[in-house]
């Protein structure tokens, strides 16, 4: 507040504060269009408009309301302790399949800002991280050094080749101008003693030390709400069958998980060659898409157990999430 009980020199420079607040905030007028209004040096200028602010002869506020999705973003962050959450608005009128790809293309650009030299970028399969894929738009930049790898093993054919994570890395590392480290086992191996055979060979080695090194990861979550027709009962085919948990929610990198996000126990769990859920949770920045509303009580469960640092989602999800 601007002290009442001040001398005639203050008094005349408060006077200059409110003409120059008049002039700029009210009038519109530009920083160097004030200056010689008052004849004072453009460089001063800034510094008063500053001390206006301080001394309360104008205040700032933002009106989220006209901007809705911010505050919302906002809420979301501060609720499950997010990096960044981006609200995509989609027509509800849409399906869900529709609304997945107007958010995995934005989720593109996303990725893009946030990689920066050396990083190792880890890559799931699946649908919404080809279209993720798809949607990135290079514009010719060179990323130094970046390297993109499988967070897991491949569907042993039974997905589209364009759902395969091998494929997902190589076109991400084409487009990039980068490399790709692929990978030559399944996701779910025939037995548990085989995984430990493969973890003595080279290749295995050499993953392992890839996925320590992953600065980025970017996936989406698996759901068994979802349509028995989709691809994420093609990659797991009778597999699933074989799962009894009835706590089941979703999935990341085939490692299925409670409503809070606690990993459970399957059949097949020693049979995985992929990240594990714990090691997922070191990488530094991990990004998730998701604009299908059948899997909200998946995405719910993953974003408690602190799984996703940066959260692209439709808004018709993102309403829920707050709720």
């Amino acid at each position: 507040m601007i002290n009442q009980n001040f001398s005639n020199d203050e008094l005349e420079q408060h006077k200059m504060l409110i003409k120059i607040a008049q002039l700029y905030y009210e009038e519109n007028k530009t920083q160097s269009e004030i200056a010689k209004i008052v004849n004072i040096h453009r460089s001063s200028i800034s510094r008063m408009l500053k001390t206006i602010r301080e001394l309360g002869i104008v205040s700032i506020s933002i009106n989220y309301n006209l901007l809705p999705d911010i505050a919302l973003e906002e809420k979301i962050c501060n609720k499950y302790h997010l990096k960044q959450v981006i609200v995509v608005p989609v027509n509800l009128d849409m399906d869900n399949e529709s609304k997945n790809q107007i958010v995995c293309n934005v989720a593109s650009n996303v990725l893009l800002k946030n990689i920066t030299k050396n990083d190792v970028i880890g890559v799931s399969w699946g649908r919404s991280i080809n279209y993720i894929v798809n949607s990135v738009k290079n514009d010719n930049a060179t990323f130094e050094n970046v390297t993109i790898v499988p967070m897991i093993g491949g569907p042993s054919g039974k997905i589209e080749t364009k759902y395969h994570v091998n494929n997902i890395a190589y076109k991400l590392s084409d487009k990039l101008k980068s490399k790709a480290i692929l990978i030559d086992y399944p996701a779910i191996v025939d037995t548990a003693n085989l995984k430990s055979e493969i973890a003595k060979t080279q290749h295995m080695k050499e993953l392992n030390n890839w996925w320590d090194k992953i600065t980025i990861a970017l996936f989406s979550i698996g759901c068994p709400a979802i349509s028995k027709n989709s691809i994420w009962y093609g990659f797991y085919g009778e597999l699933f069958q074989k799962i009894t948990n009835r706590k089941i929610v979703g999935d990341i990198l085939s490692r299925f998980y409670d409503k809070n996000g606690k990993e459970l126990q399957t059949p097949f769990h020693d049979q995985i060659i992929g990240v594990t859920l714990e090691n997922l949770k070191k990488i530094p920045l991990k990004i998730c898409a998701s604009g299908d509303a059948e899997k909200l009580n998946s995405l719910i469960a993953a974003l408690n157990a602190n799984y996703i640092d940066i959260l692209v989602v439709s808004d018709e999800m993102a309403n829920q999430l707050v709720i």
